[in-house]
């Protein structure tokens, strides 16, 4: 069996082909869950209550937080179950598998493929296709070919499913603001003129102003441009590098891809002087900031529940991310002190997943003593109608219009702009970030009753539900939304989407040999050991003898076979996927 898979988290375990156990209950007879699947939906009996429980390493724990939503309380009457959730780390779920003690429904990255399969842990789809209509709906096969062609065993059996498929009917859309780029506080930001910001030196020389003019906060804290998250290895650096030149990352940094070509580019181990790449890029712009005197001291020991409880205290003037901001926004609700976010070069909006998020695969467990039901709900998961009620609302909170088409209710908008609401719509279970990873259907398909998943993103309802910050700059820019600027951005070419990528190339990517499995573990390591003397060099000579001796050290660390493996797996990988999808 030849396995293929991109290895998002490099160095993560595989899983064990010890016995997978579903939440609750005994074991199944056959460990590849193959069986003949009873003939329709309604030939299969509800009658008895069961609990489906759904774990992932890309799932949050139920057990916290408004649960069940309106949402999920539609799916448990819909299939008479009780649902939850438990949130994963990699060595949690490695010792959830060894003890036999995994969910029903299971949710895992590239890592964890071969271990699944091996161990006949999941059950074959196929053979539940008739209680399945949705995976295996026209909208899906794209999808349905790369998962057996690529995770499964080259034949025509599939074990999973992803989320977030871009179709055919595929609305393009910007939304209404900005989600990743430059950072400001929208109050500061216009006492100092608004100035242009499209790239990282002028978004420097702003934050300087925005520091002079606002040193503390209220409560006398003080405050920083911003800080790194070291709970994600390098991302912090080459993420912004992303950002700010324009290429696609491939989770650990050592490589990532040419927005534009879908070439792949050799990211940390780049001596071409000509050529800026996100991770250099990213380090340089956090040395200058630390040269600045803008950067946190607690740069090195951030982690992203740090950044939140900072960012929720007002202590960060920028950023790169809209991810941290905790509840601030929220609490400052219909004033001009919130943050939003300015365009960067590349805008990560209108990515063509055409096989879903690359990462993110989920699958039933084939020891699960309710396979039947889990199926049927894995499968509403990907329906459009459950991608409805999650982005826009269970029915209700929208409805058709004169024109026929779905709109959301005015009392809908209302509740999430009314901040005395905020507990009701925590409750609707609308936009739950706990069920993004569950979804099938992208935020911009264009369902049967011609309105898109997300009903949010009609132009109309974005205008309506912009804050006070949002409001005031439209004004300040003459735009109707904030995303405008990246938009426009856009259609003058000096900004750029991702609407010419294509990720289904490093989701299919050849299984990595372990010694380049070993060889990328030691390059990430050494390149984080790296970091401290890089982003605190204080003069250009010193950062420069920095670079050229982590360089030296990933030579010596044999980081050209890695290079050389990756560039011949990259070109096998378009090269396979053109010819299937030439057939």
């Amino acid at each position: 069996m030849k396995t293929r898979k991109l290895t998002a988290i490099l160095g993560a375990v595989a899983l064990t082909a010890s016995c997978l156990a579903g939440c609750g209950g005994g074991k199944a007879d056959s460990a590849s869950g193959s069986k003949t699947a009873a003939n329709s939906p309604e030939e299969v009996s509800t009658a008895d209550h069961v609990d489906i429980t759904i774990g992932g390493l890309s799932l949050s724990d139920s057990s916290t937080g408004a649960w069940p939503t309106e949402v999920i309380k539609a799916v448990e009457e819909k299939f008479n179950c009780t649902i939850t959730t438990k949130a994963y780390d990699q060595e949690s779920l490695n010792l959830d598998l060894s003890g036999g003690n995994t969910c029903d429904i299971v949710q895992i990255s590239d890592g964890n493929i071969e271990g699944v399969l091996k161990g006949k842990h999941a059950v074959n789809l196929v053979d539940y296709k008739n209680i399945a209509p949705n995976i295996f709906s026209d909208g899906m096969d794209y999808r349905n070919k790369i998962m057996q062609k690529f995770k499964g065993d080259n034949g025509e059996a599939q074990y999973f499913v992803t989320p977030r498929v871009v179709s055919k009917d595929y609305a393009k859309s910007y939304g209404s603001v900005v989600q990743y780029g430059y950072v400001v506080r929208w109050d500061l930001y216009k006492q100092i003129g608004a100035p242009t910001i499209t790239n990282d030196d002028e978004y420097i020389e702003a934050l300087k102003k925005m520091k002079e003019i606002y040193p503390k906060t209220e409560d006398g804290a003080e405050t920083y441009a911003m800080s790194a998250y070291n709970d994600a290895d390098l991302h912090t650096y080459f993420f912004k590098g992303c950002l700010g030149e324009g290429y696609l990352n491939l989770e650990d940094g050592l490589y990532v891809q040419d927005a534009q070509t879908n070439a792949l580019v050799v990211d940390v181990y780049d001596k071409d002087e000509n050529v800026k790449t996100p991770f250099w890029s990213g380090v340089e712009f956090y040395n200058k900031l630390y040269k600045a005197g803008l950067l946190d001291p607690d740069n090195f020991i951030t982690k992203g529940e740090d950044l939140t409880e900072k960012y929720t205290k007002g202590q960060y003037i920028g950023g790169t991310v809209n991810w941290y901001f905790g509840t601030y926004n929220s609490n400052n609700k219909g004033t001009d002190k919130e943050y939003i976010v300015l365009p960067s070069k590349l805008g990560w909006v209108n990515e063509q997943n055409r096989a879903g998020w690359t990462g993110k695969y989920l699958f039933v467990s084939s020891h699960s003593p309710n396979i039947d039901r889990a199926v049927m709900v894995l499968d509403y998961l990907q329906s459009g109608e459950f991608a409805r009620s999650s982005d826009s609302g269970v029915e209700g909170r929208w409805e058709k219009g004169s024109d026929g088409k779905p709109h959301l209710t005015e009392d809908t908008i209302n509740m999430k702009v009314d901040g005395s609401r905020a507990e009701e719509w925590k409750m609707s279970g609308i936009s739950d970030s706990r069920v993004d990873n569950l979804i099938g259907w992208d935020y911009n398909n264009v369902l049967a009753d011609g309105g898109r998943v997300s009903l949010w993103n009609d132009e109309d309802v974005m205008k309506d539900s912009l804050t006070t910050a949002e409001l005031e700059l439209c004004e300040q820019f003459g735009i109707s939304l904030p995303s405008d600027l990246l938009k426009n951005g856009v259609e003058k070419g000096d900004n750029m989407d991702l609407s010419k990528s294509d990720s289904t190339i490093r989701m299919c990517l050849e299984t990595i040999p372990k010694n380049i499995v070993r060889i990328d573990s030691n390059c990430i390591e050494i390149t984080k050991n790296a970091l401290p003397g890089l982003i605190q060099a204080d003069s250009d000579e010193s950062f420069a003898a920095a670079k050229e001796a982590l360089l030296h050290q990933l030579s010596d660390a044999s980081v050209k076979e890695s290079i050389d493996w990756w560039q011949k797996a990259w070109e096998d990988s378009k090269s396979a996927i053109e010819s299937l999808e030439s057939k």
